[in-house]
């Protein structure tokens, strides 16, 4: 059965973006080499379906080029969309209705939960997140949106200090 993973970044004092939704004080990756230590190649590998909120959405979408063509993305939104590609697609479905919809499909592959924050605490609050990864950047912003979650129905599993001063941990739902 696949697990949906909640794979995001945070700053030292726990925000996701800065006070206006911002990301650009997230160092970017120069290479695939980044993107390996970072678990994201990895992380590449084990899914097939991204989720997002639409915020997320409209911010990536300003980056240029979408990244994961190869991936299907679902954006859950209230407001209607037309993303113009078959791999992007709205859903107003609540997490637990969705889940519930692709959880049996025909595939051994994960599910990346993206962001942002309030989508992530939705799942969190129904309990769909199986495994977070949580990449902490050394930078302290005061302000912004914080990702406002508990860790106490997982086990952290794992704790890395990857290169210039980032650390990331692995935490697993706690089983019955």
């Amino acid at each position: 059965m696949s697990k949906t993973i909640l794979y995001i970044a945070t700053s030292q004092d726990g925000f996701i973006a800065n006070k206006n939704g911002g990301v650009d004080w997230m160092p970017q990756p120069k290479d695939d080499h980044d993107l390996e230590v970072m678990g994201f190649k990895k992380l590449m590998e084990r899914i097939d379906i991204i989720l997002m909120g639409s915020n997320s959405f409209k911010q990536i979408m300003g980056f240029g080029d979408w990244g994961w063509p190869d991936k299907q993305t679902y954006v859950f939104t209230s407001k209607p969309f037309e993303s113009g590609q078959s791999y992007i697609n709205m859903t107003h479905d609540s997490p637990a209705e969705f889940i519930s919809k692709i959880k049996n499909r025909n595939s051994d592959k994960d599910i990346w939960l993206l962001g942002g924050a309030e989508l992530a605490k939705s799942f969190a609050r129904d309990g769909l997140i199986d495994e977070i990864v949580l990449t902490t950047i050394p930078q302290i912003l005061d302000k912004g949106i914080p990702l406002g979650l508990t860790f106490e129905g997982f086990n952290l599993t794992s704790e890395e200090s990857l290169k210039d001063g980032l650390t990331q941990k692995t935490y697993l739902k706690k089983t019955a």
